[in-house]
């Protein structure tokens, strides 16, 4: 995964560019997001209501 070779190390190989590292924050957090409101969405299919 490529967010593993960012996190390995002291961070010397780090992005040094504030947008790269804004565009990496983005993209985590709308994944997690994404993932949070799509097993909501399984777990309010599988409950009765």
């Amino acid at each position: 995964m490529a967010i593993t070779d960012i996190v390995v190390g002291n961070g010397d190989r780090a992005p040094r560019h504030a947008g790269v590292r804004i565009a990496w924050f983005i993209a985590i957090w709308s994944l997690s997001t994404a993932a949070f409101f799509g097993a909501a969405s399984l777990l309010h299919l599988i409950v009765p209501h």
